[in-house]
């Protein structure tokens, strides 16, 4: 955790790793995305290393959420199921279950990072693309999030941190703002 969590000071450490064949090690799983080529073009990075940019990026958020280390986790295996044939967030939220509950963390935690995993991409799908003063629009994201503060604060930093981290075009103003406007309505639902 303390590695992912120096935020850009990580991401030559991590390479430095990963060459060395440490991070093999820390998660099998690694070896399926290093160097995977993303599918969509908007992405600046292959698929591990847009992992280590958006757990960098998440790293700036770590003080706004009430879990720092799940928001870190989740921010690392977001697109482990990337390079299976199948929803990536559905096929990587097992994936990364299993690797949270390898690094030792309680169950409830595990179920968190899962959610992240099998989430991270609808705050961003809900806020632009459903009417915002639309109730069931606003109990869809609450029922995503488990109606769970905690976790919705976590997927809403997880989402700015993979827009940031996917590339420049993709977190616009806009779509903060609609994002934003959209967590609040949940948290106050």
């Amino acid at each position: 955790m303390t590695l992912l969590g120096t935020g850009d000071a990580a991401v030559p450490v991590w390479e430095a790793c990963d060459r060395y064949g440490l991070v093999e090690r820390w998660l099998p799983e690694w070896s399926r995305v290093r160097s995977l080529p993303q599918r969509n073009p908007i992405h600046r990075f292959t698929v591990d290393r847009h992992l280590v940019e958006t757990a960098a990026e998440a790293a700036r958020h770590t003080r706004r959420v009430s879990r720092p280390d799940l928001l870190l986790v989740g921010s690392l295996l977001h697109d482990i199921g990337k390079g299976l044939d199948g929803d990536h967030s559905v096929l990587g939220a097992p994936i990364a279950a299993d690797c949270a509950h390898r690094m030792g963390f309680v169950d409830e935690d595990v179920e968190v990072v899962r959610t992240l995993v099998l989430r991270h991409l609808t705050l961003a799908q809900i806020a632009t693309r459903r009417d915002l003063d639309d109730p069931v629009t606003i109990q869809t994201a609450a029922s995503a999030v488990r109606g769970d503060r905690s976790v919705l604060d976590l997927l809403h930093a997880l989402t700015e941190a993979d827009s940031v981290a996917t590339g420049a075009a993709v977190w616009t103003d806009w779509r903060a703002g609609l994002v934003a406007t959209l967590v609040e309505r949940v948290r106050t639902r």
